[in-house]
């Protein structure tokens, strides 16, 4: 669970911040580790909204690495991130797959798209797809964490990228960045500039893999920055970086290679 730099004696930070029923977690480029904040982000959900009797979804829009599962007696292709999510909180007992993964792209349809020979991307039925999808998980969730594909501008050659979409579900954004100032703010920067661009409102800020002695800092600093500049963003969170988190155990490296190796 991501603790607070800014009020470490005030770790619920959650509980400060406005009252929503969805967030779409976005990166500023890859492997700034926007999976692990957003099932981080559902594991505290579900201890807030617990005593309540309140329930948490996820859903992630557009895939684009997939794996075939079962669903009703059909093989679907799904977003591996997504079935994670979905077997891991057992989502299945409330959410369908299909639902929590809408849209995969595969490999060649981007060009197939261009080419005018996937109707099934165009505006109106991708818009349709994705909303339906996201009303479904709603009426079954209490709050919903939603994760984008990459930073903000993935999926501008289909013209929805993550900004765009999160903007069609009414949805605000929190951007992961990893841990620094001067370049961190630089990739903040573009990204904010791509939300504001399709008229996305940003709910904050969290900053991954953070150097431990260097939390502070970069909260203090990353926050001038943007206050400087009138974002209008907090930073929400600065997460250290976790040394046994890249450490791969036996059992990933079963789940690698397989089954097994030798």
């Amino acid at each position: 669970r991501p603790g607070s730099a800014r009020c470490p004696s005030d770790p619920k930070w959650w509980k400060r911040m406005p009252a929503r029923r969805a967030i779409m977690v976005l990166a500023t480029k890859q492997h700034t580790g926007k999976t692990s904040v957003s099932l981080a982000l559902i594991q505290t959900a579900r201890k807030l909204l617990a005593p309540s009797g309140g329930t948490v979804g996820y859903m992630k829009p557009v895939g684009q690495q997939w794996v075939t599962v079962e669903e009703g007696g059909e093989q679907i292709r799904v977003d591996k991130d997504a079935a994670v999510a979905h077997h891991y909180f057992k989502l299945q007992e409330r959410l369908r797959l299909s639902d929590v993964s809408p849209i995969v792209i595969g490999r060649g349809h981007t060009k197939a798209f261009l080419d005018g020979e996937m109707p099934s991307l165009a505006a109106e039925a991708f818009e349709a797809r994705l909303t339906s999808a996201f009303g479904a998980i709603s009426a079954a969730s209490d709050f919903v964490v939603v994760e984008g594909t990459g930073h903000s501008g993935v999926g501008a050659v289909l013209g929805w990228n993550n900004a765009r979409v999160a903007a069609a579900l009414g949805v605000e954004v929190v951007l992961v960045a990893n841990g620094g100032v001067g370049s961190t703010f630089d990739e903040l920067s573009l990204n904010v500039a791509a939300c504001r661009a399709e008229k996305a409102a940003i709910a904050g800020i969290i900053i991954n893999k953070c150097a431990p002695s260097k939390v502070a800092e970069v909260t203090t600093y990353l926050q001038k920055a943007a206050d400087r500049f009138g974002w209008g963003v907090p930073v929400l969170a600065c997460v250290p970086y976790g040394d046994d988190l890249d450490k791969p155990s036996v059992s990933d490296l079963v789940h690698l290679f397989e089954g097994g190796f030798s």
